[in-house]
């Protein structure tokens, strides 16, 4: 379907699609334009960072929704108070049924904007059934605890290589209607000396669980999000559990990758 773009007061944005639309499985939606902003802790507003005489570029949120069998779309609903986009529709059947909410099998979201060389993408996750979001930061609610990893490599005058990773956890908790505290309890750091073969990156990652697990057991429970700049392409098989993360193992039951583009 064309771009979506709400006025920046807009709370809700109701789309009808035409009466003989056609059957399909999935639905992808563009919304763009929609401004964001963050609050310090004495609640003024931050601007985003700009470099002197540079303009921001607009953002735009791509969502895709798939729901696993063909569905007849009759309606869209994006509330941006709450971030939910909800469907209204209808199954396709030989047999009348009325219009229900539909619930996607699997929902995918990216956030960009136009670059001369192309679309910039800066950040991306995929999920599979429930409720669909336009906003990340509602979608870091269903989290536990969210994991920024990150690995840098140098070559040591040694001629060994030297992979450094840092994980910062991060806890998320919603304020008000529109308000997302953020705030972290630590830092993790390791180190490897000639690490295997392969991304650096997803061996980074797998040193972050098996510290953990070690370590601090209580940092895995519940439902883990891991922000990486790595393997955008694999991510969506990875937290399908179709395609082994690292060394041949799945990801672990309960953890999830995100892609965070890392020069944004």
């Amino acid at each position: 379907m064309s771009k979506l773009t709400p006025t920046f007061d807009s709370k809700k944005l109701v789309h009808k699609f035409p009466p003989d639309m056609p059957p399909g499985e999935a639905l992808s939606v563009t919304i763009g334009g929609v401004k964001k902003g963050l609050l310090d802790s004495d609640s003024l507003i931050i601007k985003p960072f700009k470099r002197p005489r540079q303009q921001r570029e607009l953002r735009s949120t791509l969502v895709e929704m798939e729901f696993g069998q063909r569905i007849i779309a009759q309606e869209l609903r994006v509330d941006f108070t709450t971030g939910e986009i909800s469907v209204v529709g209808r199954l396709h059947s030989a047999v009348f049924l009325y219009p229900q909410l539909l619930t996607p099998r699997k929902s995918t979201l990216k956030t960009y904007y136009e670059a001369k060389r192309g679309r910039k993408l800066l950040h991306a996750y995929s999920q599979g059934p429930g409720q669909t979001f336009i906003n990340i930061d509602r979608v870091f609610e269903l989290y536990e605890r969210v994991f920024c990893v990150n690995t840098n490599s140098a070559i040591a005058p040694d001629g060994s290589k030297v992979a450094v990773t840092t994980a910062i956890p991060v806890t998320s908790k919603k304020i008000g209607d529109i308000g997302v505290h953020i705030s972290s309890d630590n830092t993790i750091e390791l180190v490897a000396i000639d690490p295997p073969s392969g991304n650096p990156e997803l061996h980074g990652i797998w040193m972050v669980f098996a510290h953990l697990w070690k370590n601090y057991p209580h940092l895995l429970q519940g439902k883990l999000a891991i922000i990486t700049d790595t393997e955008l392409g694999k991510i969506s098989a990875w937290n399908d559990r179709t395609e082994p993360f690292y060394d041949g193992h799945m990801l672990p039951e309960g953890v999830d990758i995100f892609y965070a583009s890392s020069d944004v």
